[in-house]
């Protein structure tokens, strides 16, 4: 199972090769959204920021999104580079690398589930038996524990 450990500043992590290959999919599945028109995982990545005014949305999103979808790019690549480093063994992710890697947890979980319907309908309370709602579980375990050890990196600074 993925480990991660707070080492002083940074946060350890650990990968096996299955690990490896589910995380390293996770650059493919987020480059996926919103190529397909009507894909839902668009919408929940970028919501409306102004509900009440589609014009003052449009217009936002007119002036941030390119910023928005380079940053996002550069994590997703920042994130398969570190993937792929940690089959040669353990990997020290540095604050910046961690956020990263919390970020690409929580839109791949957000993409997964948008598409399989979890936001209207939660998630099964017995032990999921489709593979991509399993997925969203893992990833959010992945989540929870990462900003766990993410928290006692800032409890241990000076």
């Amino acid at each position: 199972m993925i480990r991660f450990s707070a080492v002083g500043r940074d946060v350890e992590v650990v990968l096996d090769g299955s690990e490896v290959a589910i995380l390293a999919s996770l650059t493919n599945l987020l480059a996926s959204a919103g190529t397909e028109r009507g894909d839902p995982a668009s919408a929940r990545l970028n919501p409306s920021v102004y509900r009440d005014d589609a014009a003052a949305s449009r217009e936002f999103e007119r002036f941030a999104s390119r910023e928005r979808d380079e940053v996002r790019n550069e994590d997703r690549v920042r994130f398969g580079e570190m993937v792929q480093a940690a089959t040669k063994g353990p990997l020290l992710l540095q604050p910046d690398d961690a956020a990263v890697w919390a970020r690409v947890l929580g839109e791949a979980r957000i993409v997964i589930a948008a598409r399989k319907g979890l936001f209207e309908e939660g998630l099964p309370t017995e032990a999921p038996t489709d593979p991509q709602v399993a997925l969203v579980v893992l990833l959010g375990y992945l989540q929870e524990e990462l900003a766990g050890e993410m928290l006692k990196t800032m409890e241990d600074s000076p």
